[in-house]
This record gives C-alpha cells, structure tokens and sequence, in this order.
C-alpha cells in the first residue's frame, strides 16, 4: 500500500515516522488549549477547532499513523486541559482521521479507499436509525446523508483529486475529504452523546443550524491548511506524492 507515510515506511524509516506522529500529536494537543465550540447539553466541555486537523492527518500519516496522532493528540489534550467529560469523546478523532485517509487513497488494505472511507459513516447512520432518538430527530442528520452520497457519488474521484498535481482538483479534493471526514466524527459523536446522556431528540433538532455552522467552518478550516500542507509534503518528499 502507497501513501504519504503510513503506507511509505519503505521510504521513511520507522523512527522518522513516529517522530512525525509525535510531532503532529503534539501540535494537536497545543491547538485543544485554543477555545472551541461549546458543546450543547455536555458539561465542561467544547469542540475544539483544532479537530479541522484531523482530516489532514489521515490524508498526510495514512490510515494507521494518522489516526494514532490524532487520537495521542486529542487525550494529551484533554488531559492538559482538566480531562472532564471531553475525554469521552476522543475517539471521534481516530475515526475522523481514518476515514479522511481512505477516501483520499485509491486502496487502502487492498480495498478501493473510498469504500473504506464511507463505510463508517454509513455504519453509523444506520446505527443512528436503530435508536428510538435517532429516529424522532432525522432531520438532524440529513447534513449527514448529504455528506455521505457526496462520497458515493465521487468514489475514486476524490482520491484522484487529492492525488492531482493540478491546485484546484487538489483543493477540491481535500474539501470533499474534509466534509465526509468532519460529518462521519461528528455523527459518531451523536451516537456518544445519546448512549452516555439521553438526550432528547428536540435538542438535535434545534442545534442543526449551530451544527451547519460549525461543520462548515472546520471544513473550510480544514481545506485552507490541508491543501497547502499536502502541497508541501510533495515539495518536500516528492517520492511520497501517489497516495
């Protein structure tokens, strides 16, 4: 398997490569002390904008690195800033990150990478579905299912914009990650959110303007930074660039 450094070892030796995990790690846990979104109906607790980096950590450190530096980076953070119930929700960085890789990758584990790459977010929309919650507020996820025909209509597309030395496919093609990405963690975090607090589904409903808002700035957040920072990985490690 190719790609920047989770499939490039053969290129990078190990202990670069987790240098590289650590650095990127620790560059997440730095941007959790920025101030964040607040996150509704949870305590002490906010959506840190620094979750915008997830998706280039996927698309930059693979489908195994990235997801460790994001995850590493998301509980130092959490820990630093008093831990709380935030740490509850650290495993939306991982997924977020995984997803984010696959669909900027052709194969990923000899499997076309956009399938792996939509599959957990169409997991958890039927998982969203199969609760009595999920189901009284629907609508709150039809930015999800957006997201997630986006996914299934592009396919292999998106990797091969990701992958395009042209700026505007590359451009392109991080927005489309960053969108699946940002919604799959983010339905994912729902999912947590009924499970652990039993909420009720009016709070869904009434927070999906504050949740386009949100979402679309990380997106947007997301693609200014990862674009150039894939832009420049190339630059740097030309022999790096297939995804």
């Amino acid at each position: 398997m190719s790609g920047y450094v989770g499939g490039g070892v053969s290129y990078l030796s190990r202990t670069w490569t987790l240098a590289l995990v650590a650095v990127f790690a620790a560059l997440y846990a730095a941007g959790s002390l920025l101030p964040g979104f607040p996150m509704i109906g949870v305590p002490d607790s906010k959506i840190d904008v620094v979750r915008a980096l997830e998706m280039s950590y996927g698309l930059i450190l693979g489908p195994v690195f990235g997801p460790a530096a994001a995850f590493l980076g998301a509980v130092i953070g959490k820990g630093v800033a008093g831990g709380g119930s935030g740490l509850l929700f650290t495993p939306l960085a991982p997924v977020t990150a995984f997803a984010s890789s696959c669909l900027g990758r052709r194969r990923v584990f000899g499997v076309p990478g956009w399938v792996l790459g939509s599959l957990p977010l169409a997991v958890f929309l039927l998982a969203w579905f199969a609760t009595d919650t999920g189901r009284a507020a629907a609508v709150a996820v039809v930015p999800h299912v957006a997201a997630l025909c986006v996914a299934l209509v592009l396919r292999g597309k998106t990797a091969e914009w990701v992958n395009s030395g042209e700026r505007g496919k590359l451009v392109s093609g991080v927005l489309v990650v960053s969108l699946v990405g940002t919604m799959t963690g983010h339905i994912l975090g729902g999912l947590l959110f009924i499970a652990l607090f039993s909420p009720s589904p009016l709070l869904f409903v009434t927070i999906l303007p504050v949740v386009i808002v949100e979402r679309s700035v990380l997106v947007a957040i997301s693609t200014l930074v990862g674009a150039p920072l894939i832009a420049a990985v190339r630059r740097f490690y030309p022999s790096l660039k297939d995804l």
